[in-house]
């Protein structure tokens, strides 16, 4: 079978090849230094043995390629596609980014904060069990049945009521959406079929969501179980000030015991808009599985490179992490496979928390150092692909783990795409 043919970004680059460090054609090597910060990665650099010089040809060539990214920042974008949306949200979000901050609550916090949520999954479960016998019921049956007093029975009442009505009410919004998408789905033929799951209790993963009108003063409000901004109620802790909410449908998440904050904010229009294409003041970036990213800047005779070797750190903590899995399922006792569950989740986040920190450091790097960067197509889905892909088990898991997209997908935010 023939080698597929090169993407077309390689042949441009293909003459330049030569002076590049470390590239079959190099006479001299380039040497590597390591960075002088105290980061869990390595960040090396190295002085490109012959820097390009910056002739008129190279100028004229720069001053072509920023007027035409220019050009195509200025165009007016294309309409994006309709999404289905929740009651009450804004069909238009391009303009929204999503925030997350820890919440640091006391035990007596803590605790109001379990019962709220178990609350609410009791409230989504019983919409759920309604929904499965009347599929086609609307949002006004189901509310009446599933959040207002009179539908519900009078044995519950004494301890569903001291959760506030809009937050629970958010919890029945969840499970008619869920099952009006999921519907919408089999009718587009992208599903063979759905069904609604109800929500369990030894989940390692919970969460509800809370309106504007329930974060007041900088804290979650809750007056029946002592939270909110008055005399006698107390103040959850959080990473980030947050004195008010701009949008419905901010949500309360618990991961394996830790609890965050997630909610919207408008960045404005003046404040997406980053400078770009200015001049030589380029890079382009080559992704890959040893070394997360190489960057090079042959205008200054430079190249960085972000992670090297540090994918070995990650793959021991895979290795364990499926070690974790395997054990959990084939362990007979349910309190021993639960705690082995809890140790993985906490293994995942560990995980995602030191890639996070490379993404975050290296996006601020070239955000700071560039205002355009080459990065060329890196699907590592359709790569990892098993029938047609050339690499190996553990360069697919090892790939995987730094996570590509969603390195590509924060750089987006702070750098236009052209």
């Amino acid at each position: 079978m023939a080698d597929p043919p090169p993407a077309p970004w390689i042949g441009s680059v293909a003459p330049e090849s030569v002076l590049w460090p470390g590239v079959r054609g190099t006479q001299q090597a380039a040497e590597w230094h390591n960075a002088p910060i105290d980061f869990w990665f390595l960040p090396k650099y190295a002085h490109l043995p012959h820097p390009v010089v910056p002739d008129e040809n190279i100028g004229g060539m720069l001053t072509q390629l920023s007027a035409t990214l220019r050009q195509r920042l200025d165009a007016v974008p294309p309409t994006p596609p309709p999404r289905r949306t929740r009651p009450g949200e804004r069909q238009d979000n391009s303009r929204l980014k999503t925030y997350r901050t820890r919440l640091r609550p006391n035990t007596q916090q803590m605790e109001a904060l379990r019962k709220t949520a178990g609350i609410v999954r009791w409230t989504y479960n019983r919409a759920v069990e309604y929904l499965k016998a009347h599929p086609n019921a609307s949002f006004h049956d189901v509310r009446e049945h599933s959040v207002t007093e009179d539908g519900l029975p009078l044995m519950n009442l004494s301890w569903v009521t001291p959760v506030l009505y809009s937050i629970r009410e958010q919890a029945f919004f969840d499970a008619h959406t869920a099952l009006r998408n999921g519907l919408a789905d089999v009718r587009a033929g992208e599903i063979p079929n759905f069904e609604l799951k109800f929500r369990k209790k030894r989940a390692l993963f919970s969460s509800f969501r809370i309106r504007t009108r329930d974060w007041d003063g900088g804290c979650l409000k809750i007056p029946n179980f002592s939270l909110g901004p008055g005399q006698h109620q107390t103040k959850i802790q959080t990473g980030i000030d947050v004195p008010s909410l701009e949008h419905d449908g901010a949500c309360i998440k618990q991961e394996n015991g830790s609890w965050f904050l997630l909610w919207q904010k408008d960045m404005g229009e003046e404040k997406m808009r980053v400078p770009a294409a200015r001049g030589p003041e380029m890079c382009a970036i080559d992704p890959g599985v040893r070394t997360f990213a190489t960057i090079y800047d042959p205008l200054r005779g430079t190249a960085a490179k972000f992670g090297d070797g540090d994918h070995k750190r990650l793959f021991r903590l895979d290795t364990h992490l499926d070690e974790l899995i395997s054990g959990s399922t084939q362990a007979s006792a349910k309190k021993k496979c639960y705690r082995m569950r809890r140790a993985a989740n906490r293994l995942r986040a560990r995980i995602r928390h030191l890639v996070d920190e490379l993404h975050w450091k290296l996006r601020s790097y070239l955000k700071q150092s560039f205002d355009t960067v080459l990065l060329p197509k890196f699907n590592a889905h359709q790569m990892s692909r098993r029938g047609q892909r050339r690499i190996g088990r553990k360069t697919v898991r090892a790939m995987m783990t730094w996570a590509h997209g969603r390195f590509r997908s924060r750089l987006n935010e702070a750098m236009e795409v052209v």
